[in-house]
């Protein structure tokens, strides 16, 4: 082998690596900013459902039972809530949020905006997201799938 084919072979294995590094850095940033944001959308849920009011805090996933009496404080939760839950949808169409973590938290909107005392909120709350009626039309196509009797 000449000494031109093997300076060839390292740059050429220098460049793979280098590719390579660049490439697992990129993926490994990405997971990093992932967990970050599901790190902060988790305290922010937590803020939330500690502001929630006492009697209304287990009615989220409640399919049968009344919601409790309406409060404006109970609205402002749920307002909050609806907002938290439209970022996180706007943010897993755009593809920043993995389907995994996404198919998680899915799940448990998907029960809560089922729900009797959510069902009774949106009605005054459904204005608030006329601008972004992507989320609007997930939350009536949600609330359709089973209707509590």
């Amino acid at each position: 082998m000449s000494l031109q084919t093997a300076v060839h072979i390292v740059q050429i294995t220098g460049i793979i690596l280098g590719v390579t590094s660049f490439i697992w850095s990129v993926r490994n940033n990405r997971r990093q900013m992932n967990a970050q944001m599901v790190m902060k959308y988790a305290e922010r849920y937590e803020k939330i459902m500690d502001s929630f009011p006492r009697e209304a805090f287990h009615l989220r996933f409640d399919l049968d039972s009344e919601a409790p009496p309406p409060s404006h404080e109970l609205t402002v939760c749920a307002l909050k809530y609806l907002n938290l839950c439209s970022e996180e949808f706007y943010l897993r169409k755009k593809g920043y949020i993995a389907k995994d973590v996404w198919s998680i938290w899915e799940d448990e909107l998907n029960r809560t905006l089922r729900s009797r005392l959510f069902r009774r909120e949106w009605e005054s709350l459904r204005d608030e997201f006329v601008s972004y009626p992507d989320f609007r039309n997930f939350v009536e196509k949600t609330m359709k799938k089973e209707i509590v009797v």
